[in-house]
Parts: structure tokens; sequence; C-alpha cells
């Protein structure tokens, strides 16, 4: 009887041990989980067309609106008339331009003089230390 009662204990001692271990493994998974997805993933603002400049092989310039974590970039895009590919998760390119966001006011982090104001009618304008120096329709 006695054995019985040890044997008892033992495996209730190993049951609880193990789920702590699975408890604690599962945690920390998820924890690293987590933490890789805020640190990568990025999420699409908007796409706002500047229906003024073309580029030198007549494609279509378009600026993307990036959050990535608490970070925000504007990139350029260009495009054909007949062809648009847009990411929900896009790819921040190199020559993207970090912005500090304020509201519906962002502003360059590298020049302080680029402002990047999105309006009530959701037309995205562009200033610098001239005024403003675009007005772009939303696209998405």
């Amino acid at each position: 009887m006695k054995n019985g009662i040890i044997i008892m204990a033992v495996a209730v001692g190993l049951a609880i041990a193990s789920c702590k271990q699975h408890t604690s493994t599962t945690e920390a998974a998820s924890v690293k989980k987590d933490t890789v997805v805020k640190t990568d993933s990025t999420y699409l603002i908007g796409v706002w067309l500047d229906q003024e400049i073309k580029t030198e092989k007549g494609d279509q310039v378009a600026y993307e609106l990036v959050s990535q974590g608490k970070k925000t970039f504007i990139q350029v895009i260009t495009f054909t008339e007949k062809k648009l590919d847009i990411d929900d998760n896009p790819r921040i390119a190199p020559g993207a331009s970090q912005l500090k966001a304020s509201g519906n006011k962002y502003i360059s982090v590298d020049r302080p003089n680029e402002i990047y104001m999105v309006g009530k009618n959701g037309d995205l304008f562009i200033y610098d230390e001239t005024g403003l120096i675009a007005q772009c329709k939303k696209m998405l």
C-alpha cells in the first residue's frame, strides 16, 4: 500500500512538472513568435497618384505610405497605366523616407521641412519649405 502511494505521488509530481515545462515552452514560443511578427510585418496605409509627374519611360508615379512596427515610411512606386501591383504588406524600399507621424501629418525624419498631410477628402498634400508642392489623389 505504501509503495502504491509513493508511485502515485511520483506520477503526480512528474505530471505537474511536465505541465509546467510544457506551459513555459509554449509561452516562450508565443512571445518569440509575436516579437518576430511585430518587427517584420508591414502595413499599407495608402497609395496616392501624383498626376503631375511621370518617369522618363512615361510610367505613372505614386506614393506609398507604409508602417512597420512604430515606424512610418513613404516611398515612390512607378507603374504603367495598365499595370499597378500593390501589396497589403509591401517591402520597404532602400530609398524610402522614414517619417514621424502626428495624426494625419507626417514629417520627414531626415528633412524636417518635408511634410506629408492626408486631407479630409483623402488626398495627400506634400509640402516643403516653399509651401505646397503637390496634391495627390488617393488610389487605395
